[in-house]
């Protein structure tokens, strides 16, 4: 074994013995295994390339230390990588001239860095050859995983798909044997992860809206908007059952009234056990039609809100009270875009049905006070005829 092998051989053990003994485990992607990958490739780039022999051995040991840094930290690993690997190397009697070209070479794989040189391409080629395998999509996963491990993000099954659908649209092979090696099978990558993309979104929109419960809610927002009618259908024909019984009992006792008694001061007095009840049960009539009255009047007008509310869907266009406020143009664009997102047309829905419920609750409660106080009036006609026959 040659000099060169014998010192890629070390620095193997070495970088082995480091990463199984200190990476935490739950860097799934970064690890043992994708370092052992990355040089593999750069061992089959470097052997198409017109690179010197000492460029070739600097760039495999550069491949081999340059995830070493993450058994010290993971921002900025790369530093540390360059760090251990001139620790290691100069305690080998490496020269000084070929440590700083790897350390060069590992600052390079930095995420902001552009790829400067053969070497440096070479490397980058290697480190994302991933992406252009079958094993793309393992890794990937492995990758998101590692991140939501290590740094606490959950992603969705969405945002999992399109964070490695744009890692393989804006990462691109720079040498020509990489594309050789890779392109085709990346391409292929990209196709099926966006399809996957695709489905998931499909999925997502279909989870938010509620359609991966068949039916269901839509039978949900229907039942409660005919509920609301009904609601409002039998209130408004208890109203109108209020306003004419007691329409009728207030046109009986002006009628009789008028008709079979003076109001002469002396005549009143005497007939104070009948006009005391019947003053009671006229006004109590009164009432209860004016709250009935109330309860069973339209409400027309809309929310007051202004152009950004629209905008920011804080106000739902639904109701004709509201959405009359706008021009015509303006409430067509609204109900287009509410079909092209079901979640914000089923969150307009919502809002509609909440400020229906709304409307509800005051109307019953207008009824509430009317038929209270026809009830109230009743007790208090017949109290009132009953204490004043005993005192008159």
């Amino acid at each position: 074994m040659g000099k060169t092998n014998k010192l890629h051989a070390v620095v193997e053990a070495y970088v082995r013995k480091e990463l199984l003994a200190h990476l935490p485990s739950t860097y799934l992607f970064h690890n043992v295994e994708h370092v052992t990958e990355v040089v593999d490739v750069v061992q089959k780039l470097v052997k198409r390339s017109e690179l010197s022999s000492d460029e070739k051995e600097d760039l495999i040991l550069a491949a081999w230390f340059h995830e070493l840094g993450y058994i010290k930290q993971r921002k900025g690993h790369e530093k540390e990588s360059a760090k251990l690997a001139k620790q290691f190397l100069a305690g080998k009697g490496y020269e000084a001239e070929r440590i700083a070209r790897i350390e060069q070479l590992i600052l390079s794989t930095q995420a902001d860095h552009e790829p400067a040189d053969l070497s440096e391409k070479i490397l980058f080629d290697a480190r994302w050859s991933f992406l252009g395998r079958k094993r793309f999509f393992r890794k990937g996963r492995l990758l998101l995983l590692e991140n939501e491990q290590v740094e606490g993000i959950n992603y969705t099954q969405q945002e999992r798909h399109k964070i490695l659908l744009d890692l393989q649209l804006q990462t691109s092979f720079y040498t020509t044997w990489a594309n050789d090696m890779y392109h085709a099978r990346r391409i292929k990558n990209i196709s099926s992860q966006r399809e996957n993309f695709l489905k998931a979104q499909e999925k997502t929109i279909r989870r938010k809206t509620g359609k991966n419960f068949g039916r269901g809610i839509d039978t949900l927002y229907r039942i409660t908007l005919r509920n609301h009618l009904n609601l409002s259908s039998i209130a408004d024909g208890k109203a109108n059952m209020i306003i004419s019984i007691n329409t009728l009992v207030l046109s009986i006792l002006i009628t009789a009234g008028t008709a079979g008694l003076s109001f002469e001061v002396e005549a009143l007095a005497s007939h104070f056990h009948i006009i005391a009840p019947i003053m009671v049960l006229m006004l109590s009539s009164l009432l209860a039609i004016i709250f009935a009255i109330l309860s069973a009047i339209p409400k027309v007008e809309g929310a007051t809100f202004v152009a950004e509310d629209v905008k920011q869907h804080k106000v739902s266009l639904l109701f004709f009270g509201n959405f009359l406020q706008l021009d015509k143009e303006n409430y067509v664009d609204h109900l287009r875009e509410l079909k092209k997102d079901q979640e914000l047309l089923y969150d307009d829905l919502s809002r509609d049905l909440y400020n229906l419920g709304k409307v509800l609750k005051e109307k019953y409660r207008l009824l509430t006070i009317a038929y209270r106080i026809f009830m109230g009036g009743l007790i208090c006609t017949v109290l009132v005829f009953v204490l004043a026959y005993f005192l008159s």
